[in-house]
C-alpha cells in the first residue's frame, strides 16, 4: 500500500459516546408510579416536569440496588450513588402512562436494564471525562433545583412566600426541563440521530440559557451535521458562561479543526490541556491540529498519549492512522485502522474514515466495501461522499455511484 503522505482526513464526528443500547435477554425492566400535587405556583407543564424527574429518581433508586446486587457491576468497585447517577445518563425512562386533572399529575414509567451491559459502559465512563463531568455538574444542579422547589412550596404554603416568586419558581423548574432534554439529545447523538439531538439539545438551551453544558452538547450535535460556523458560536455562548470548562475549547477545537484553520484548533488544545492535562480529546485535537499543519512527529506523539489515557477511544486510533502515513509508517497506520474498527464496528464516522484510507491509499474494493457500511449506519453521508476528495479517485466508478445515490 502506498503510504499517503499529505492527505488529512478531517471527520467532525470527534464527541460521538459509544453507548450501548441496553436491551438484552439479560435485561430486567423495572416499573414505577409517582403521582405530583400541585402547587399554587405550578402548571400542566412544571407539574409534568417534575413528576417525570421523581418517578425516574425512585426507578433509579430501584435500578442502582439491583445493578450493585450483580456480580458483574459489584466487581466494578463503584458505590451505588455512582451507578445510579451514571445510569441515569445512559438508560432511557418510557412513559407507560399518565394523566393530569388539574391539581395532581400521575405518570407510570419503566426502565430497562442490562448489568452486563451497563458495566461496559462503566468502564468507558471511567475514560471519558466529558461526560463524567457533565453528568456530575447537570445531577449536582437538579438536586438543587428540586430542593428549592421544595423549600419554595413549604413557604408559600405556611404564607413566607410571596406569590409573586412565581418567576423565580418558573426558573428552577427550568433546570430539570434542560436536564431531561440533555438526556435525550445524547441519547440520540448516540443513536447518530443527529438532527434529532440537535433539536434536544436546542431545546435544552432555550429552557435553560445559564446551562453551558446545554450550549456545548448543542455544539457537539451541529459539528456532527457539519454547520461548522454555527457549533464554534454555540461553543462561545458556553464560553460566555464558563470560561475555566476545559470541554468548551475541546469542542471548539473539533469545528477550527474541520474548519482547516489548524492553527486556532492547535491553540484552543492547548487551553484546554492547560485547564486539565488528562482529557484525551484535548490530545486528539492537538494531534489532529498537528497532522493538518504537516507536523507529523508531534501529532503521533499527541496521539499516542491520548490512547495511554483513553485506550478505549477509537477516535484516538483512527486520528493516528494520518499521523502513521504522513511519517510513511504504513504498516502501523492499517494497524491503527482496524483498531478503530473493532472498538466500534457500529459507529458511521469510524467506518467513513477508514473508507477514505482506503480510497487514497488506491485499494478499491476495500473502500468501497467501509463506504457501504457507512452509509447504511449514516446515509447523510451519501451526499458527502459525493464532494469529499479522499474519495475523488472513486467518483467516476459505477459501485460507488450506486452506493451514493
Amino acid at each position: 500500500m502506498n503510504p499517503i503522505l499529505t492527505r488529512i482526513v478531517l471527520f467532525s464526528s470527534l464527541f460521538v459516546l459509544f453507548v450501548p443500547n441496553l436491551t438484552s435477554a439479560e435485561s430486567k425492566t423495572f416499573i414505577k408510579e409517582y403521582t405530583y400535587q400541585a402547587s399554587d405556583f405550578d402548571s400542566k407543564i412544571s407539574s409534568r416536569t417534575i413528576a417525570l424527574e421523581q418517578v425516574k429518581r425512585l426507578l433509579l433508586e430501584e435500578v442502582g440496588t439491583y445493578l450493585i446486587s450483580e456480580t458483574a457491576v459489584k466487581d466494578f468497585q463503584v458505590t451505588k450513588d455512582n451507578v445510579t447517577a451514571l445510569t441515569g445518563g445512559i438508560v432511557q425512562t418510557e412513559i407507560l402512562s399518565e394523566k393530569w386533572d388539574g391539581k395532581t399529575y400521575y405518570l407510570k414509567a419503566k426502565m430497562t436494564v442490562s448489568p452486563d451491559e451497563v458495566m461496559k459502559f462503566l468502564e468507558g465512563m471511567k475514560e471519558n471525562s466529558q461526560k463524567n463531568r457533565e453528568l456530575e455538574e447537570t445531577n449536582r444542579r437538579v438536586e438543587e433545583a428540586l430542593k428549592k422547589i421544595k423549600k419554595m412550596q413549604d413557604d408559600l404554603a405556611v404564607g413566607h412566600l410571596a406569590e409573586n416568586k412565581q418567576q423565580e419558581y418558573s426558573k428552577v423548574v427550568d433546570e430539570l426541563k434542560a436536564k431531561e432534554w440533555i438526556d435525550k439529545g445524547v441519547a440520540m447523538m448516540n443513536g447518530e440521530n443527529y438532527e434529532g439531538a440537535l433539536v434536544a439539545f436546542t431545546n435544552a438551551a432555550d429552557a435553560n440559557p445559564q446551562s453551558p453544558w446545554a450550549f456545548i452538547d448543542k455544539g457537539w450535535a451541529l459539528n456532527n451535521v457539519g454547520d461548522f460556523h454555527q457549533a464554534l458560536k454555540e461553543v462561545d455562548r458556553a464560553a460566555a458562561l464558563d470560561t475555566l470548562n476545559p470541554w468548551i475549547y475541546v469542542n471548539r477545537g473539533t469545528s477550527q479543526n474541520s474548519l482547516g484553520d489548524y492553527r486556532q484548533g492547535l491553540m484552543d488544545a492547548e487551553k484546554a490541556i492547560k485547564l486539565d492535562a488528562n482529557i484525551s480529546w484535548a490530545y486528539i485535537n492537538r494531534g489532529w491540529a498537528y497532522s493538518g499543519l504537516g507536523n507529523f512527529v508531534e501529532a503521533l506523539a499527541d496521539l499516542t498519549k491520548a490512547a495511554q489515557l483513553e485506550p478505549q477511544n477509537a477516535y484516538t486510533y483512527s486520528s493516528r492512522v494520518w499521523a502513521h502515513n504522513g511519517l510513511g509508517n504504513n504498516r502501523q497506520a492499517l494497524v491503527d485502522v482496524k483498531k478503530s474498527i473493532d472498538l466500534a464496528p457500529n459507529n458511521s464516522w469510524i467506518r467513513w474514515n477508514a473508507a477514505a484510507y482506503y480510497a487514497l491509499a488506491g485499494d478499491k474494493a476495500t473502500a468501497l466495501a467501509e463506504l457501504g457500511k457507512a452509509v447504511r449506519l449514516n446515509s447523510s453521508l451519501k451526499q458527502k461522499a459525493k464532494i469529499d476528495k479522499s474519495f475523488q479517485s472513486l467518483w467516476n466508478d459505477a459501485d460507488f455511484k450506486k452506493l451514493v445515490e
